[in-house]
């Protein structure tokens, strides 16, 4: 819609800092926030949130009185919801499920992500073709109205401490201080960060190898999009599988993070589509892989008065992938895309491999 107002490329990148900002400010102290109160009641809260703040950019675009401003502002109330709903929704998983099932939990939550990301662009594509951009904010609407159905649903039983006569501040900090000093959490924070800064940053100049590179177009560009895909939906559906009968996942974590930053390094230099198609499979096999034990361990392990705090700084890993992005577009503007890729590869498979010599982590299970 932004795009249809301004036909200005300049205004995509308003809209991105818009949509990036709220959640990096707002992500930490909406984990203090979802240890001091009702994680059930604040997920309402903030579902109830952005459900109005998505049906008010519907009627605006139906009404024909939506202008960029509005957008932008929307978009950024939009992120600041999505920044308290996190930590929360991720939280009251463990008290869902029994901690024994928690592995596979974890994993066929992921499927649907997996899936949208995989469906998603190309069936709103064809809606937005046939129909326009209001559609989008329309299915949106209807998928957080239904969510916040759903939520209202859930009978969790839960503990909830006023923060045990602490300021948010000494929360904030004891909950960073305690990740800072604890060398396992640390690791698997460092696992997700390297992922969101340095491998996942290929995705940014995908269009250069599809253009430039092997002079496929859109086409290629979908092709590479969708091999990535598969690969992390086949990664998802065989750890579903397999999760309780893994009795090393620490060793099995960082050999899939090294086999991600090797995959990379290889697509970095592939001569054609014939090789491109299969690192990136391997590449999104690998991710799904390793960070869907980074999120089971941590769910497993992380003290419940800090679950908030913790997954709220594992969920602000994946909103530093814009800076991710924008790091790649600079090392390709300076050198060339492939050199970008291989560098986020070098620095994924090094940290990985560094871990490695811990006997702790490879011990986790």
């Amino acid at each position: 819609m932004t795009w249809e107002l301004t036909r200005d490329p300049l205004h995509l990148g308003y809209l991105g800092l818009a949509q990036g900002v709220p959640l990096v400010v707002f992500q930490l102290l909406a984990g203090v926030l979802a240890d001091r109160t009702s994680r059930r009641r604040l997920l309402l809260v903030t579902t109830t949130l952005t459900s109005s703040t998505l049906i008010l950019a519907f009627v605006l675009i139906v009404l024909g009185l939506a202008r960029v401003p509005h957008l932008l502002v929307l978009a950024a109330l939009g992120s600041t919801f999505r920044a308290f709903d996190e930590p929360s929704r991720m939280s009251l998983v463990p008290q869902l499920i029994d901690r024994e099932r928690l592995p596979n939990a974890i994993v066929l939550g992921s499927i649907p992500w997996q899936a949208g990301r995989m469906l998603g662009p190309s069936v709103t594509g064809v809606l937005i073709a046939a129909f326009g951009g209001t559609v989008g904010f329309a299915l949106a609407a209807i998928a957080s109205c239904t969510a916040l159905a759903l939520y209202s649903r859930l009978d969790v039983r839960e503990e909830t401490k006023a923060g045990d006569g602490q300021r948010v501040l000494a929360q904030l900090v004891e909950g960073l201080s305690f990740v800072g000093g604890n060398f396992v959490f640390a690791s698997l924070i460092s696992l997700a960060l390297f992922n969101a800064l340095f491998g996942l940053s290929y995705i940014t100049v995908l269009p250069v190898y599809a253009d430039t590179y092997f002079g496929m177009g859109s086409t290629g560009y979908g092709l590479l999009s969708a091999a990535h895909g598969a690969g992390s939906m086949l990664g998802t559906l065989i750890i579903a599988t397999v999760a309780e009968r893994i009795l090393r996942p620490g060793k099995i974590m960082l050999t899939a993070a090294t086999c991600m930053g090797l995959a990379l390094m290889v697509f970095s230099r592939s001569p054609g589509m014939g090789v491109a198609i299969p690192m990136l499979a391997l590449t999104g096999f690998c991710s799904t892989f390793y960070l869907t034990h980074v999120t089971t361990i941590i769910q497993q392990t992380v003290p419940d008065h800090l679950r908030g705090r913790v997954l709220s700084l594992y969920s602000l890993c994946w909103n530093l992938l814009p800076l991710g992005g924008l790091l790649a577009g600079a090392l390709a503007a300076a050198v060339d895309a492939r050199f970008a890729v291989l560098v986020g590869g070098a620095l994924v498979a090094a940290n990985a491999l560094v871990l490695f010599t811990s006997r702790r982590l490879r011990a986790l299970g």
